[in-house]
């Protein structure tokens, strides 16, 4: 009787706790799909190198970023390279770079702050003196 009664509190605990769990991690998931810069900095790298392999010339990923609905190209430089920010080596990557705001999203995996700042996401492409991608940086910086 006592086993009987032990079976039932467990599924009572399981529906309790387990599907809202389900629910939350499927709307984690689905934001995550739908919104590639909520994704780990490698993930998102990942996909800019898709988009702009390396290799590819600055023009040609300026005409790709133009395009691109949901960015907005905040510098095309052809004198200079980028320094990744925070970063503690002060040489630019490249001869000529573009940074790219990407765009902002509350942060998941704060769920106590998360309301209160907004993560955003800058992409720098760093190119070599015949224009060609060398590198890639993603940027993610929190603020108020």
């Amino acid at each position: 009787m006592n086993s009987l009664r032990n079976r039932k509190i467990r599924r009572e605990t399981l529906l309790i706790w387990g599907i809202p769990l389900m629910i939350l991690m499927l709307i984690w998931v689905t934001l995550m799909v739908v919104n590639p810069i909520r994704r780990p900095r490698f993930m998102v790298r990942n996909h800019v190198l898709r988009l702009t392999p390396m290799g590819t010339h600055i023009d040609d990923v300026a005409e790709i970023l133009e395009n691109h609905k949901n960015w907005n190209i905040g510098h095309i430089n052809h004198e200079r390279g980028f320094t990744p920010p925070r970063s503690t080596e002060r040489s630019p990557i490249g001869e000529m770079s573009i940074r790219v705001w990407a765009g902002e999203y509350w942060p998941s995996n704060a769920p106590f702050i998360g309301f209160m700042v907004m993560t955003s996401v800058s992409i720098f492409w760093g190119f070599d003196a015949d224009g060609l991608l060398i590198d890639v940086y993603i940027s993610k910086s929190m603020g108020w």
